[in-house]
């Protein structure tokens, strides 16, 4: 029965989110670290768990309110065992004393934080927009991840400010590799969560869910996610021609032949083509990580 419970409260973490926060924010101090700056590992785990002990905290209580973040992606998963779940323990306060844990932890580490001298302005200011990104998709009341903008919000909230944050705890001030480096995972991370939420389309559109994809379409849907990848690589190569390194940069394009399969695997559907949703999944996960993990490995062994 204890092991039933644990699996169920696995069920409210998002790996895939909690995954693209850890590589984001190790990109981030990849560009620092290029940059010259040399790391000061006692503030990277106390920002890298500020932002993970936040972004659980949100899960819990989104799951709490029955506003949860991102569920249509993860309630599929196989987290359900043939026997009777503990529904009960779960769902009632457990899941809420977990969420004012792991607030208390972030704002313990806020405090360090703030003794440390690494709270600038601009630090403040990405913390609290992390802090404001994920209350405005999971407050009841003024949640918006099904508002048509949630996966807008999802995307700059888990693509932008990690490697943001990451970078101002180490290096300090802005510099231009930070937007140029980060920027172009923005639309790649948007096409992700909409093919992600694409196999759960048909149920979103019955239970009345107004996610982006529900309001475009599904056709739709697919043509903004193409858009979408060309987009990320079309800034990839801008940022080159605005002078980001292309020993860093330049390997991502090595992702572009996937990306390319994917699209066309796409705009196929239209016309029936046979839906293999693992290979799509496969591809549209690859798409985005990979870019990040060739960035972040060209930053760090440079």
């Amino acid at each position: 029965m204890i092991e039933v419970q644990r699996l169920n409260l696995l069920k409210h973490v998002r790996p895939i989110h909690l995954v693209t926060t850890v590589a984001l924010y190790l990109l981030g101090i990849g560009f620092a670290r290029y940059l010259g700056q040399s790391i000061d590992y006692s503030l990277f785990l106390l920002g890298l768990a500020w932002l993970l002990l936040l972004q659980l905290g949100y899960y819990f209580l989104g799951d709490h309110f029955k506003t949860p973040f991102d569920a249509g992606l993860y309630k599929r998963l196989p987290f359900r065992s043939e026997d009777k779940p503990a529904e009960p323990a779960q769902s009632g306060e457990t899941l809420l004393y977990i969420s004012v844990s792991c607030f208390a932890g972030a704002v313990v580490i806020s405090v360090l934080l703030i003794l440390q001298g690494a709270v600038s302005i601009s630090t403040a200011v990405l913390m609290g927009l992390f802090f404001a990104g994920f209350f405005l998709l999971v407050v009841p009341g003024l949640s918006l991840d099904l508002s048509g903008v949630g996966e807008i919000i999802t995307s700059f909230t888990l693509v932008i400010i990690p490697p943001a944050l990451a970078f101002f705890l180490q290096f300090g001030s802005f510099h231009r590799f930070l937007a140029l480096g980060i920027f172009p995972l923005f639309p790649l991370h948007l096409a992700l969560i909409l093919l992600l939420r694409l196999p759960g389309y048909s149920h979103d559109l019955r239970e009345n869910r107004k996610n982006l994809l529900v309001r475009v379409g599904w056709i739709q849907g697919i043509f903004l996610h193409n858009l979408m990848i060309f987009s990320g690589f079309l800034l990839f190569g801008v940022a080159i021609l605005f002078g980001f390194p292309t020993r860093i940069v330049g390997y991502v394009f090595l992702v572009l032949p996937a990306a390319l399969y994917l699209v066309w695997y796409l705009s196929q559907l239209e016309d029936g083509a046979p839906v293999l949703w693992p290979i799509i999944t496969l591809l549209s996960l690859v798409t985005f990580f990979l870019p990040v993990y060739l960035l972040a490995y060209s930053s760090w062994m440079r």
